[in-house]
């Protein structure tokens, strides 16, 4: 993903803990057995009790240093001796720098995925930047072919040349080479529909490929970045996976994800269908409808739950994003006196 505002965003919020509920019913049970293609991912002896443990997301970023951990740390010196803090704001989860997301990451992925018995899966995130999340979900996924999409690896120059003008962050990771050479560094515009089609269908959807599970947003924190990262991945995700958006702040460039893009994905969520006022009672997304099984939120993130009808492959044109993604006005039953 575009990388531009990252700094900026990654700087003025947190997340804080927040219990909730879980859906099980569509996990997929640990396993002792390693499927064949999986040449990633690390095969575990049958009957190792070790592989049932679930790691720990937290930790795991303290030692990559990831901002995504960064707020837990943060939040008592901040409070208390005014170290560590990225603003001065009304609630106090948002002062610290860095964000609370290992608690949603833990209670979504960590019970199956983080496990060596899990099956093998593919994973990916839009937006490298320096690599530290990716590298903790490396670590914390160990049954994970984990994908990734960066826009600052491209070649030096001209955006209007498919370039990228401002340096490329992705090679200050020390592995930046080790993940090309694997092929799951994917250098390209993570908002930009063909690329994504061309990564999906040359490098992710190959025959014998373990099913894709788990996608990230964690790119320009744009809104229209954020909901085009939902309309393409959502439905060709396997029945029971997660889609992850990092970053949905209050602020100017990210707000209309939560306030106008995320009501009518919640409306969708309830979509019934009344066949005799079809007129009034649209969904605002129809590739998305009766796909999915829940949306939790936590602060500043959110993940979107498949259900268990099968993954499918809208076309490019019906992957874009639609006129109604980031006003709702134009979803006729987001309508006064409309359904």
């Amino acid at each position: 993903g575009d990388v531009v505002l990252k700094e900026i965003s990654k700087s003025k919020s947190g997340s804080y803990n927040a219990s909730a509920t879980t859906t099980t019913a569509l996990r997929p049970q640990p396993t002792q057995k390693s499927l064949p293609g999986a040449s990633i991912v690390e095969l575990v002896p049958a009957g190792d009790e070790a592989a049932k443990k679930e790691l720990s997301f937290f930790d795991l970023g303290l030692k990559t240093g990831t901002d995504k951990v960064l707020g837990q740390k943060n939040l008592p010196l901040c409070l208390k001796e005014g170290k560590g803090c990225s603003q001065d704001a009304v609630r106090e989860e948002c002062r610290p720098f860095g964000h609370f997301y290992h608690t949603l990451y833990q209670q979504k992925l960590g019970s199956y995925y983080s496990r060596k018995d899990a099956e093998p899966f593919q994973f990916l995130e839009v937006g490298f930047f320096h690599g530290n999340g990716y590298d903790t979900y490396r670590e914390f996924l160990p049954r994970g072919e984990c994908h990734s999409i960066e826009i600052s690896c491209l070649p030096h120059g001209d955006q209007k040349d498919g370039k990228w003008p401002w340096g490329n962050f992705a090679e200050e990771n020390p592995r930046y080479q080790q993940y090309l050479d694997e092929n799951l560094l994917h250098c390209g515009d993570g908002n930009d529909v063909n690329y994504l089609m061309d990564v999906w269908t040359k490098q992710m959807k190959r025959p014998g490929a373990p099913p894709l599970k788990v996608v990230v947003d964690d790119g320009s924190h744009l809104a229209e970045h954020m909901a085009q990262t939902v309309l393409f991945w959502l439905p060709r995700i396997e029945p029971g996976g997660l889609l992850f958006v990092e970053d949905i702040q209050p602020t100017d460039v990210a707000n209309a994800f939560a306030t106008q893009f995320m009501p009518q994905l919640m409306k969708d969520l309830h979509y019934c269908g009344n066949k005799e006022k079809l007129d009034e009672d649209e969904a605002c997304f129809p590739t998305l409808v009766g796909m999915i099984q829940s949306i939790h939120c936590e602060m500043h993130i959110c993940v979107i739950e498949r259900n268990d009808k099968p993954a499918k492959e809208p076309t490019l044109e019906e992957s874009k994003l639609p006129a109604n993604a980031l006003d709702m006005n134009k979803c006729k039953s987001k309508l006064p006196g409309h359904w």
